[in-house]
């Protein structure tokens, strides 16, 4: 009776359902508006992001170049073949073929270097070597760089080793033109105000951007700098912006350069975001262009599919009001308990052939699709290939721990993960499931028949995932990180989807435990691995000198290299670093007669012993540490020998002109390299200035309490010039020798 007055009144759960489709219309409606606001900002965030970092990046690259330059310029002062073009007022053409030819030697050996020039003052002469372009001895007329004489009379305006951004045939055709950062270090001021010397290191833009990932093809994003003068240039071909544009206006309306930020402007009429950094080292900053639109593409997409997806969801909804109604009233729970019971008894009595089945499944290359699902059929497996599927591959985390504490539960513990995936998968998909070996299980999952496109159904593939992960850490204590195959409709993929996600699932030594990986987005290089002999070069030699933190750096840049590649390239590059590290360890041992004892006080790590790039970076970063502190302390008694041994020499020939780098070397008995470096780490300056100190500390002596002449003065002290000499004297105490020894009786006359 209650049953047919129910159906009487059927309009009620139309009502009823109408209301909840309503309300679900506009709870999505409302959540995915909020949900719209919150992406974009983090999408806004992120791009902010993305852009500080190559923006620092580009900063970081100028900054080392500068570093370099420096250090060839000095370098060259000290070549007293290329001090004869630099100083003398007629040198000899032998001296200047000599001259040029350790300039062309300089920029030979160094590969960023685009050209180097040398000026002589006096000569008003430029002696120059070049890639490309002018090279020779030539006179002021003659120079085609109108811009380095321009910078060399007003070098007041530039510090010394600051790059100076400018552009090589700025008037000529945009094919002939090239961005250069230029260096200008100058000796001594004239009294006339001039410099009486220099030396312009020229460095291609092009080679430093050759590090920074620029995004050149598109127009629409740039990337800038601001130097100290307030010019606006392009990074990449140093090309200056006009004062006059609507940049500038935009640029001198913001407090940029206090510290890094982000401002949304609208610029030549486009909605932007302007990423900034802070001033650097050189008073520069860096600014990045993006617009705006770009940035929030993606938000807009899935604001769009929204909308689609709540006016399906209110026309089935329209629809289904009126069906359902009339189908609620039959018997529907009672029929699914008893179903579930016989299905329940069924599954347990068929565990096994359903789990072989499966198995062979993944296996089977060649085989007839409509043959191979009616066996599956039989068997109680719902699982259909010829319908979009996808394979997720389980991997429980720290599993080696778990067998250890856990030995005999280890079936369990797979088993019931395998039950809380099915479960909750089962919620949004069809899904089987199958028990592999050691720590890996398999979800085979079928879409369901819902009008939702790729992206939407792998959102919620993703969010299903992430609550059998949750599930699976809040009942069973365990992580597990699961990985992901593309869609597929194509029965005969079944293998290869196979091997592509077992092989992707190694991935999780770069993305760390619990992750999610997506097969499709772990696409590995196809090219060989080329191992980074360079920078191996370089954490070795970091290592030996103490460097310790810049040994981590290239440690973790050589593994991040790697990540693009299967785990077998990141396993053998970790095996040829160990290697390295022993050999190293065992030379140190060897030739420095430093017991480290290796494989009992330092031991390395094994690759096989890590799950994650984090754990294994973590034992290497505590290797290097304990390595350099161990070469510290063994090595600091023998340095201090050496620098007393140095220093005694110095003292003792300070007077004969053949004491040099090389002359030390040879009466130690060993390398200048390694005297060289030891003595400037502990004492901050080099041999060859301490030789300098030494015989200028006598040479005061002399001029203050002989007689002697300047030029028998400068022999004494082991000069063979005494003009050199004398500019020595000069360029250390800011006075000629002569104007010291005036100074010295002057103030013994008062």
């Amino acid at each position: 009776m209650k049953l047919n007055n129910i159906r009487k009144h059927g309009h009620l759960y139309i009502k009823l359902l109408l209301g909840i489709t309503l309300g679900i219309v506009v709870v999505l409606t409302a959540s995915s508006a909020v949900h719209y606001v919150s992406f974009s900002n983090i999408l806004q965030q992120k791009a902010f992001e993305s852009d500080l970092s190559e923006l620092k990046n580009t900063g970081h690259a100028i900054a080392i170049t500068t570093e370099n330059a420096q250090t060839v310029s000095f370098q060259i002062y000290r070549n007293s073949n290329i001090a004869k073009i630099l100083y003398y007022n007629d040198p000899h053409p032998f001296d200047i073929q000599g001259a040029m030819l350790e300039l062309n030697s300089y920029l030979n050996t160094m590969p960023f270097i685009e050209s180097i020039t040398v000026y002589n003052a006096v000569q008003e002469r430029y002696y120059i070597v070049s890639r490309k372009g002018q090279r020779g001895f030539i006179t002021g007329e003659e120079l085609e760089d109108i811009g380095l004489a321009t910078l060399l009379s007003n070098y007041r305006n530039f510090q010394p080793f600051t790059p100076i951004p400018r552009v090589l045939g700025e008037q000529a055709s945009n094919d002939s033109s090239k961005g250069i950062y230029t260096y200008l270090c100058y000796d001594a001021i004239r009294a006339d105000g001039k410099m009486n010397s220099a030396i312009a290191v020229n460095i291609s833009a092009d080679w430093i951007n050759e590090g920074i990932e620029l995004n050149v093809n598109n127009d629409m994003e740039k990337l800038y700098l601001v130097d100290n003068a307030g010019t606006i240039r392009y990074v990449q071909s140093l090309k200056q912006i006009s004062p006059d544009s609507d940049m500038s206006n935009v640029l001198q309306s913001l407090s940029l350069g206090a510290s890094d930020g982000y401002e949304i402007i609208e610029l030549d009429g486009v909605k932007s975001l302007i990423s900034y950094t802070a001033f650097d080292q050189f008073d520069w900053y860096y600014f990045r262009v993006t617009p705006y639109q770009q940035i929030i593409s993606e938000a807009q997409q899935v604001g769009f599919m929204t909308l689609k997806i709540a006016t399906i969801i209110l026309i089935a909804g329209l629809l289904l009001s009126f069906f359902l109604s009339r189908l609620l009233y039959a018997p529907i729970d009672k029929i699914t308990v008893h179903m579930d019971q016989l299905e329940s008894q069924w599954r347990n009595s068929s565990y096994t052939i359903r789990q072989n089945a499966l198995q062979k499944l993944l296996h089977i290359q060649s085989f007839d699709p409509k043959l191979q699902l009616d066996k599956l059929r039989r068997i109680g497996i719902q699982f259909d290939f010829t319908k979009p599927y996808h394979l997720v591959f389980i991997r429980i985390d720290q599993y080696n721990q778990l067998k250890l504490q856990s030995h005999g539960d280890i079936l369990t513990y797979k088993f019931a993960i395998l039950n809380i995936s099915t479960e909750i998968c089962s919620k949004q998909f069809q899904v089987e499931a199958l028990d592999l070996e050691d720590d890996c299980l398999m979800l085979f999952i079928n879409l369901q028949d819902q009008e939702y496109n790729d992206s939407t159904m792998s959102s919620i593939l993703t969010h299903t995932l992430k609550e059998v992960q949750l599930a699976c850490e809040e009942y069973l204590h365990l992580g597990i990180t699961m990985t992901v195959t593309p869609i597929s409709s194509e029965p005969h993929q079944l293998s290869s989807l196979y091997k592509q996600v077992r092989e992707a699932s190694l991935h999780r030594f770069f993305t760390g435990r619990g992750a999610i990986i997506d097969v499709q987005k772990h696409q590995f290089q196809q090219k060989a691995h080329n191992f980074p002999i360079g920078k191996e070069k370089r954490l070795i030699e970091a290592l030996k000198t103490g460097k310790h933190e810049e040994a981590k750096l290239m440690f973790d840049e050589i593994m991040e290299e790697t990540s693009q590649y299967p785990l077998q390239v990141a396993e053998i590059t970790v095996k040829h670093l160990t290697a390295s590290l022993e050999n190293m360890l065992i030379e140190i041992e060897r030739n420095g007669s430093l017991q480290l004892d290796l494989n009992s006080e330092i031991m390395l790590p094994k690759f096989e012993s890590y799950e994650t790039l984090v754990e294994l970076s973590h034992d290497f970063h505590q290797l290097f540490d304990h390595i350099t502190s161990k070469l510290k302390e063994k090595r600091s008694g023998k340095q201090e020998e050496i620098i007393r041994k140095i220093n005694e020499i110095i003292e003792d020939r300070y007077g004969d002109p053949v004491l040099s780098l090389n002359f030390i070397a040879d009466e130690l008995n060993m390398s200048t390299y390694h005297i060289s470096r030891v003595y400037r780490q502990l004492n901050q300056h080099t041999i060859v200035d301490a030789i300098n100190q030494v015989r200028m500390k006598h040479a005061k002596q002399m001029l203050s309490q002989t007689e002697m002449s300047v030029a028998d003065i400068a022999t004494k002290t082991g000069y063979t010039s005494s003009s050199y000499f004398h500019r020595m004297f000069k360029k250390i105490y800011g006075v000629t020798p002569s104007e010291y020894r005036n100074a010295v009786r002057n103030a013994a006359e008062q």
